[in-house]
Parts: structure tokens; C-alpha cells; sequence
């Protein structure tokens, strides 16, 4: 069995895969303040409600945009599971041409992404990543990644705009049915919600009048869940965008051990 752990500000996912398939998922939300100690329990949990023992594992992938919870969930993982980890780091086998100014700023997460969108939809290709942050990137049609936008995610922006507003409620995240508003409440969850569908549609249509040609349109990440039933059907959603990726990435780089 290989594991799959991706380390996000907001949730941290871990997909467990049998022959290539994605057999079991789990996910909580990430937190800074947990010592070892605590991962250490909390691995033991999950793996347990999986009913994944530890010895059948075989390879293990880490992918985090988190620094300061590298070195406790490495611990972590190192002191139940006796693998060689593999992280994603220069040198690492992707398949990826990158053509940005600096490669080395390019995200973990957005590595598994377009991996993952090169192998399993081809390109020319604009990936919707909707988490913490929105990410729209480019493969472009000679199937380099060559463009990158990021925006404040739909939960940061509403959280903003509640902390900023003193008057102003929180609010959920789900659309509602009308964007003609009534009320303070239903008023911030259409202008929120429908508001960054179109920002994103606005920006997709700007991408591809750019740079010429349509490209498909690969939505994924946390919040996408939100957004899914706006998009029109040009839209594919796939929830284990990221997952898949970080399997990909451990065949490619044969890690066992």
C-alpha cells in the first residue's frame, strides 16, 4: 500500500492506494499547536478507522505547504512506520516542464496538481485549486506549466470580511438560490459565493483569450465543493486531484524499501 499525505493550511488529506487505486481517504483539519505526541495519536486514529495496519505499508509521499509542521509529522510518521518518505524537493522526478521565473517557488501542492492533470486529462489544461488560497494554473498546450494565479480563497474572504465589518454576521458558504438579496445574511452569501464563481469564470475566459486557445477545465480543492454546481459543464471536478498526483509522483520516483 502506498500513502499519500498532503499537508494544507486549512486541512490535511491522507489517501491510502492498493494498485494504484485510492482505497481509502481521510482528512482533519490542520493545526499548528499539535506537538508529535499528539500526530503520533492522531495517526494511530486514522489509520485504525481505516483499518490500514502499519505493516502493510510500503511507500509513503509527504507533501506539505506548512514549514513549521514538517518536522513533528515526519517524526510522527517515522516512529510508527518504518519506510523510507519521500518529499518533494528539487530533483525529484515529475515530468514537468516549467517554464515560470522560479521553479523552486512553485508549491508542493501545486506540483501534485499538475502531475496529476498532465497524466490523467492531457493539456492544454487551467486547473481551479480552491482551497486557503485559489490557484488557477496553466499547462499550456505543449504541456508546460508556464502561468500561475493566486487569489484569497472563498472561506479567507469571508472570514475578511466578518472580521472587518463589525456589523456583519458570519455566514455559510453554501449558494444561494437567487443572487437577488433581501437581507444582510442572504445578501453576503450571494455576493460571497457568486462572487468568486465569476471571478474565476472572469478569469478563466481572460486565460484563454490570452493566450489563444480553450483549455479544459480541471476543478479541484476544498472549497470547490461550493463552487462545483455554479460552473457550467465544461467543468471537471475531481476531488483527489492532489491525492492521485502524490501516487503518481511516488511510482515515478520508485521509492521502496
Amino acid at each position: 500500500m502506498n500513502v499519500c499525505i498532503d499537508v494544507g493550511n486549512t486541512t490535511t488529506a491522507i489517501g491510502i492506494y492498493q494498485d494504484d487505486k485510492l482505497i481509502h481517504r481521510t482528512s482533519y483539519n490542520t493545526d499548528a499547536k499539535r506537538t508529535e505526541d499528539e500526530y503520533v495519536n492522531l495517526f494511530q486514529n486514522a489509520f485504525e478507522n481505516m483499518k490500514v495496519s502499519f505493516g502493510s505499508i510500503e511507500r509513503i509521499i509527504f507533501s506539505s505547504v506548512v514549514p513549521s509542521l514538517n518536522r513533528p509529522l515526519m517524526s510522527a510518521l517515522k516512529s510508527l512506520i518504518h519506510v523510507e518518505i519521500l518529499t518533494i524537493s528539487p530533483g525529484i522526478k515529475t515530468n514537468l516542464i516549467l517554464k515560470v521565473d522560479n521553479p523552486n517557488e512553485i508549491g508542493n501542492d501545486l506540483i501534485a496538481d499538475l502531475v496529476s492533470t498532465k497524466e490523467k486529462y492531457g493539456y492544454p489544461a487551467l486547473i481551479i485549486d480552491l482551497g486557503t488560497a485559489s490557484k488557477i494554473l496553466l499547462l499550456d498546450k505543449n504541456g508546460a506549466f508556464t502561468s500561475c494565479l493566486i487569489m484569497p480563497g472563498l472561506s479567507l474572504s469571508a472570514e475578511s470580511l466578518t472580521k472587518k465589518a463589525a456589523l456583519l454576521p458570519e455566514v455559510s458558504l453554501e449558494a444561494p438560490k437567487t443572487v437577488l438579496a433581501k437581507n444582510t445574511i442572504h445578501a453576503m452569501n450571494a455576493g460571497i459565493v457568486y462572487g468568486h464563481a465569476d471571478m474565476i469564470m472572469g478569469l478563466i475566459n481572460r486565460y484563454e483569450k490570452e493566450i489563444g486557445y480553450p483549455c479544459k477545465h480541471i476543478l479541484t480543492g476544498g472549497a470547490s465543493i461550493y463552487l462545483r454546481d455554479i460552473f457550467d459543464e465544461s467543468y471537471i471536478y475531481d476531488r483527489d486531484l492532489n491525492l492521485n498526483g502524490l501516487n503518481i509522483l511516488l511510482k515515478k520516483n520508485e521509492v521502496k524499501l
